[in-house]
């Protein structure tokens, strides 16, 4: 296991220098690459003599017999884990975030997230996935029941984050246009600032009677037929990676691209979690090819998590720059959601 294996300082630093410049270059990394970066220095006898024991302990490999090595899936975890310096954000890079956001016409949650999505992939250069919030975790601002007739409801709810949610169910016909209405009110004096599942608990308590209608009001708004597909931006970016100018090997990831819910399964890896998630290669869940990480983080409305947004890119990713980018981004849209005002 990675966090079982204790390097010395120097086989640290020949770790970490193989690591960042197969990062900047996409290349073998030779040992005399690594020697002319040392300090102090060491002959390229000695780096080579390191270079083969991490690749013993399975952090290095090497491509080819006369090529240098490059990063395994375990050296770019250790790495992560041990070596990473996240370079601090350019003020200049946070103002052309701040900016993104105020120069558009944002109305509602849903345009929101788009600019978060296509700010990501402008400044990190990899696509960029950011999943709408789940009605279960969003505070409820309204809910309204629209009788269609024939057994017919439509329910209508509208979330604090002004999400506006719709579900058609069939209800006994017994039920009245009045009895609808006088629930809607009733609801509606106790449902705000509830989420469903404490809104569920609170009024099971007091109206037994209708406790199978609001059930499968309550269920059918949370779970619905499918969830939402999250906003996927920048896959065109993978054209002008290294690794990707093998066609069969880009086909490869557009393939797993193209079904979406693998995005919000790398997504849910981090809502249980505050602050950047870094998964890497097998870690992502994407399958094939493995050669892929992601750096993932959710964002929140008054401290409750909503959603994520993720940067999905080559396992040689520059995690040092990604991971402020994807921080800084999470949490500026967190205090934009902060200040979002529902639509009535």
């Amino acid at each position: 296991m990675v966090e079982t294996i204790d390097l010395s300082d120097r086989y640290r630093k020949v770790l970490a220098i193989v690591v960042e410049d197969y990062i900047r270059h996409a290349e073998p990394v030779g040992s005399r690459t690594v020697s002319k970066r040392l300090e102090p220095p060491l002959s390229p006898a000695t780096v080579r003599n390191i270079m083969a024991d991490l690749e013993e302990l399975g952090l290095l490999t090497q491509p080819h017999v006369s090529a240098g090595r490059i990063p395994t899936e375990e050296g770019f975890r250790y790495y992560v884990e041990n070596l990473l310096e996240a370079t601090p954000l350019p003020e200049s890079t946070k103002e052309e975030i701040e900016r993104a956001f105020e120069s558009e016409e944002i109305e509602d949650l849903s345009e929101l997230l788009k600019v978060a999505s296509r700010l990501l992939t402008q400044v990190t250069g990899f696509p960029a996935v950011v999943s709408a919030p789940r009605l279960g975790s969003e505070r409820l601002w309204k809910i309204d029941f629209v009788p269609l007739g024939r057994g017919l409801l439509l329910v209508v709810a509208v979330t604090q984050a002004g999400i506006v949610v719709n579900r058609l169910l069939k209800i006994p016909p017994h039920i009245s246009e009045e009895a609808l209405r006088r629930l809607a009110e009733y609801l509606n004096v106790k449902l705000p600032h509830l989420t469903l599942e404490e809104a569920r608990d609170e009024l099971l308590k007091e109206i037994e009677a209708e406790r199978k209608l609001l059930e499968t009001i309550f269920e059918e708004l949370e779970e619905g037929e499918k969830p939402e597909e999250p906003i996927v931006e920048g896959l065109s970016k993978l054209l002008e990676i290294p690794e990707f100018k093998d066609v069969e090997r880009l086909k490869e990831v557009l393939r797993a691209f193209e079904e979406k819910n693998i995005f919000l399964k790398i997504i849910d890896r981090c809502l249980g979690a505050h602050g950047v998630q870094i998964l890497i290669g097998a870690e992502t869940g994407l399958g094939v090819p493995r050669d892929l990480s992601a750096v993932a983080s959710p964002y929140f409305r008054q401290q409750q998590p909503l959603g994520g947004l993720a940067v999905i890119g080559p396992m040689r990713m520059d995690y040092s720059k990604v991971v402020p980018v994807v921080d800084y981004t999470s949490r500026f849209l967190s205090h934009l959601l902060d200040k979002l005002t529902p639509r009535t």
